[in-house]
């Protein structure tokens, strides 16, 4: 390609096999009649040009009384570009509107993203798009004053969704810039007739391997977008519904609650029975005989959180909500969680399930939980065996500067130098707090001695001892207990996929600063995990 050409901005999608004509993939009806292209060696392709009526600018009504807004109006043109080279074809979408041209599920999702990740420069990176699933599963651009590398972005390869990057392509034929997600936008200079080349290049791209160093990450975890894969995983986990077929499937809290004033749960508004959790089975038996189950009803049923005397509803989600599912299609695994599909790599799933299997079990013998939240049950703890464990929950906070606010120590700290952090059993979201307050904590302790100063400050005679203010921890001296209080029979902690991927992540650092780490499930009394019937309401005596 000659340094004389153009430099122009293109919008390319690559469409899905199968998908082999311009009226599978695009809306035409508001267009006009296709304009059909020929480029020598690859035939005619066809452009699609939509116009709109002219319309003022939004920011014009504010100058409404002094100017003349028919005079700034201007027509809207946006286009699609369609294309087959080699056998698969492309759409390209000019304009605003472009992309919106496009019918949904006909193109191939992270396309963009997996084509710019295996052309840029790896020290050429700009910007990046992630998504943490972490407590709030956060959505992030990070941009760098600078090219870089993806290292410098302090991306968490373990927990990190990659949505988009932006870079410069080594080989300058290719672009001078690209970002990428599901489509690629690239800046290239070119003609007409050397767009075959490009579009065949960039396929190659998107199907190659990515580098196992560097990149093959990325393929752990995505989100599924995909419409038709989306309706037959509902429909494979309707069948497991219908036919009652619960394993791997199960409900649960989906977030962080105050339990002080949470007496517990009803599968309908006002109804007659209060459950002390949130589980399968509590809601299957509000559920009619003879009503078949299935993934609308759980959409159109909704649980609610109510305070002690049942009078105020604290909060209410859709039952789909608090759903997490496990389903295999395809040899591939796919997660439901907090409403939304992810597909996970299978080779990522058995490495995290055997790296979770390696974190041990602490031979703590904690009482089992007899209601009242997480708090009632530290103090009880503290208070019944006041030598071995001392208080530390949240009301003895540490406020500590430097970005981290309030931090939580933990909330029981043994004579054996165990630093035990508590947390009902819940959603991934909720065990993300869980172990992001072990780290924070663990972190600080070993890095921070005026940190170490405050934790002393909270601490008498002989817990004290444990916590040095000019001298860190040495290895192995403590031990970081996750204890999450759990009414399931196994005796087993287990967790939701996405809460093994953050207890591994979470085990790997804190190991990293010397700690021993260790998981412990606390069982639920027996009487406490029984539904309680709500008592009728009193009549006055001036009713009677």
């Amino acid at each position: 390609m000659s340094a004389d050409k153009k430099l122009f901005n293109h919008n390319i999608f690559l469409i899905k096999q199968g998908y082999t004509t311009s009226d599978l993939v695009l809306n035409k009806g508001a267009c006009d009649p296709a304009i059909k292209v020929q480029i020598p060696g690859c035939g005619a392709g066809q452009l699609f040009i939509k116009k709109t009526h002219p319309t003022p600018p939004k920011w014009a009504s504010l100058f409404g009384e002094y100017l003349d807004l028919a005079m700034l109006a201007v027509p809207g043109v946006s286009a699609a570009f369609f294309i087959q080279v080699n056998g698969r074809c492309f759409v390209l979408a000019f304009g605003q509107g472009g992309r919106f041209l496009l019918k949904d599920d006909v193109y191939e999702e992270r396309f963009g993203l997996l084509c710019a990740l295996n052309s840029v420069d790896p020290e050429s990176f700009r910007c990046v798009d992630v998504q943490s699933l972490d407590a709030i599963q956060s959505h992030t651009r990070i941009q760098s004053g600078q090219a870089t590398t993806p290292d410098q972005f302090g991306l968490d390869v373990e927990q990190d969704m990659l949505k988009a990057i932006v870079g410069a392509p080594l080989d300058e034929a290719l672009g001078t810039r690209m970002a990428g997600s599901d489509s690629l936008s690239v800046a290239v200079k070119m003609s007409l007739s050397d767009l075959p080349f490009l579009l065949d290049e960039y396929r190659k791209k998107f199907e190659a391997d990515l580098s196992a160093n560097d990149h093959q990450w990325v393929n752990n975890i995505s989100i599924t977008k995909s419409t038709a894969v989306i309706v037959d995983l509902e429909k494979a986990l309707d069948a497991k519904l219908v036919a009652k077929d619960f394993k791997d499937i199960w409900l649960s809290i989906p977030e962080i609650i105050n339990w002080a004033t949470v007496q517990g749960f009803m599968f309908m508004h006002g109804g007659k029975e209060v459950h002390p959790d949130i589980t399968l089975n509590g809601f299957l038996k509000t559920v009619g005989v003879g009503t078949t189950l299935s993934l609308d009803l759980f959409r159109q049923r909704k649980v609610y959180c109510a305070d002690a005397e049942h009078k105020r509803v604290l909060n209410a989600w859709p039952v789909f909500k608090c759903l997490y599912a496990e389903i295999d299609l395809n040899e591939k695994k796919y997660i439901l969680n907090d409403g939304k599909w992810f597909t996970v790599a299978m080779d990522f799933v058995a490495k995290t399930n055997a790296d979770f299997s390696k974190i041990p079990a602490s031979k703590l013998e904690l009482p089992e939980y007899k209601g009242g939240g997480e708090g009632t049950y530290n103090a009880d703890v503290a208070k019944t065996e006041p030598e071995l464990y001392a208080l530390l929950d949240d009301t003895k906070k540490i406020m500590h500067g430097g970005g981290y606010g309030q931090v939580e120590i933990c909330d029981l700290l043994s004579i054996d130098g165990e630093l035990i952090h508590v947390k009902m059993y819940g959603k991934s979201s909720v065990f993300s707090h869980l172990f992001a307050q072990g780290f924070v904590s663990g972190q600080l302790i070993q890095i921070d001695p005026e940190f170490r100063q405050k934790v002393r400050g909270q601490l008498v005679a002989p817990f004290i001892n444990l916590i040095r203010v000019d001298e860190k921890p040495t290895q192995d001296e403590l031990t970081i207990v996750y204890a999450v209080i759990s009414n399931a029979k196994e005796k087993n902690l287990y967790l939701p996929f996405f809460s093994r991927v953050n207890a591994n992540n979470a085990t790997k650092v804190l190991k990293g600063y010397g700690y021993k780490v260790e998981l412990l499930k606390i069982g639920v009394d027996e009487m406490h995990s029984k539904t309680t019937k709500i008592p009728p309401k009193k009549k006055s005596k001036k009713a009677a």
